[in-house]
């Protein structure tokens, strides 16, 4: 098909107004709007009162609902930890699982027993004066109160 476009202009068209308004039809329209909204009936399941009051009293029962939600999901996603204390196993069972994991020899199982009654000191850790001032001085034990 051959079609052929010819230029367009707007201002050769007719200046008119092709709608019509009715007479006085903005001068009845808000008394129009009055008389339909006041005919709908209005369907209230509570008195606006009673719904105030309600309102007020639900929104902190449902804060506490949250909060109780939130804590009860809470602890449940948290892993259980089994606390394991050093001072709960017994000296035979530290020296069972060494002599059975570790290479261990029997003068380190000896000198076992001696250090449970004393502290240790620098030259049984094995650290240096500078080593061991050098690493009280990062934790700034001056500033701290005891």
């Amino acid at each position: 098909m051959n079609t052929k476009h010819t230029d367009f202009n707007l201002s050769d068209l007719p200046k008119r107004n092709v709608y019509q308004v009715p007479e006085d039809y903005f001068d009845r329209l808000p008394m129009r709007i009055m008389e339909r909204t006041a005919a709908a009936p209005q369907h209230q399941w509570l008195p606006a009162q009673v719904w105030q009051q309600v309102r007020v009293a639900i929104a902190p029962l449902m804060l506490l609902l949250l909060f109780v939600g939130v804590f009860y999901f809470g602890l449940e996603l948290q892993p259980k930890q089994d606390s394991h204390t050093m001072a709960a196993v017994s000296d035979t069972e530290i020296v069972d699982y060494l002599s059975t994991y570790a290479t261990v020899e029997s003068n380190d199982l000896a000198e076992l027993n001696t250090l449970q009654q004393q502290e240790l000191t620098s030259e049984f850790i094995n650290v240096s004066a500078a080593d061991a001032e050098a690493e009280l001085e990062y934790y700034n034990l001056k500033d701290t109160e005891y």
